[in-house]
């Protein structure tokens, strides 16, 4: 009986010696290294390291523009989606850029938001799908960032624009900095690589459709007749270069391709090459021009009249990879669009690249 109650005694002992025994984070090493480092907070997940922050911030959104009606929606009626942003601005004392942190952000998504607005587009006579379609999203302080319907609706990541309501620094593991926390609700476009349209507290979006000299003629015969002339323009007035080929000093690009439309589908694996449509604009709009990656629009337009909006900041201003390519065919130029899931608005035939001036909408 002695002898059972001693085995016990030793096993419980073991068992608790093996409980007590320091881990590697509390053991006297010199060094620590990022593989061999337990977190004590959010285990294998980097970007859970911290309670979350609530940002405070206005509670509706004003929907106007060309819509059936003037919609006012409440936010929290939306589910949080969660993106992740390293935000940099641009410094113009110094012509610098500064970093200001990495974070997990939880808000609600624009793609959420707009999902069950009835739009009534302007130009739905002559062109019924909304790839035309751009928004603009104010603050009451003035601010304006600007977003193409196809990178809320046709991307591939169709999540990544939201406001945001809920922030967590993401915290390197070896320094420990703690970022800024921002201090009040904000716009996140989680694929720029400068957060030039991250504008804080939203408060209204207007939907608008491009406009322009479009005379849409969808017949064959218009495609096979393409002059191969490619306009850009800083507005319906001013063409700044005529581009009749492609430039021979810009490396080519070849995505291999599912190739998927929204309203026909699958038709097939493609490859498709070209150079960077951001290379070939840097003349006119570069990227670090910043406003006008906050504020601008361009029109991408064929000779068939078929056309599709792009906000400047989404050609430019990338941080995904998933690049614009500008691709010669023949004699004819078109696009085609990698950052999209959808094939809609990789447009053929191309006859305009053209930033668009807001004056025309007022």
């Amino acid at each position: 009986m002695k002898k059972n109650i001693l085995t016990l005694w030793t096993v419980a002992l073991l068992a608790l010696t093996a409980f007590v025994t320091p881990s590697c984070i509390t053991v006297g090493l010199d060094a620590v290294s990022g593989s061999t480092l337990v977190w004590n907070s959010g285990s294998n997940n980097y970007f859970n390291r911290e309670a979350y922050t609530t940002l405070p911030g206005p509670k509706r959104l004003v929907i106007d523009g060309e819509v059936e009606k003037v919609t006012e929606v409440k936010l929290s009626k939306f589910p949080l989606r969660t993106v992740i942003a390293k935000e940099a601005v641009y410094c113009e004392e110094g012509d610098s850029i500064a970093f200001l942190g990495a974070f997990r952000y939880e808000g609600y998504a624009l793609c959420d938001i707009l999902s069950a607005l009835k739009v009534d587009k302007e130009s739905k006579e002559d062109l019924w799908p909304p790839i035309d379609l751009f928004i603009e999203v104010r603050n009451d302080s003035g601010d304006i960032a600007v977003f193409s319907w196809g990178e809320i609706y046709y991307t591939a990541n169709m999540y990544s624009i939201v406001i945001a309501k809920r922030v967590t620094r993401v915290i390197p593991g070896k320094t420990g900095e703690l970022w800024d926390l921002p201090t009040e609700m904000k716009l996140i476009a989680a694929t720029d690589l400068l957060s030039v349209r991250n504008i804080p507290s939203p408060t209204h979006i207007t939907i608008r459709s491009l406009k322009g000299n479009y005379i849409v003629n969808r017949a064959p015969e218009v495609l096979e007749n393409d002059p191969g002339r490619l306009a850009i323009q800083t507005s319906l007035e001013d063409t700044v270069a005529l581009i009749t080929a492609l430039p021979e000093d810009l490396p080519v690009i070849t995505y291999p391709v599912l190739f998927y439309g929204n309203s026909t589908g699958y038709k097939g694996m493609r490859e498709y090459s070209g150079i960077m449509l951001s290379r070939v604009l840097a003349p006119w709009f570069p990227a670090n021009d910043y406003k006008t990656a906050q504020t601008g629009m361009l029109s991408i337009a064929g000779v068939d009249g078929f056309r599709a909006a792009f906000s400047v900041s989404e050609v430019v201003n990338r941080n995904d990879h998933r690049e614009i390519l500008l691709r010669r065919q023949g004699k004819s130029f078109s696009i085609y669009t990698a950052c999209d899931a959808f094939a809609d608005r990789s447009i053929k035939g191309l006859s305009e690249i053209r930033l668009t001036n807001p004056k025309e909408y007022e």
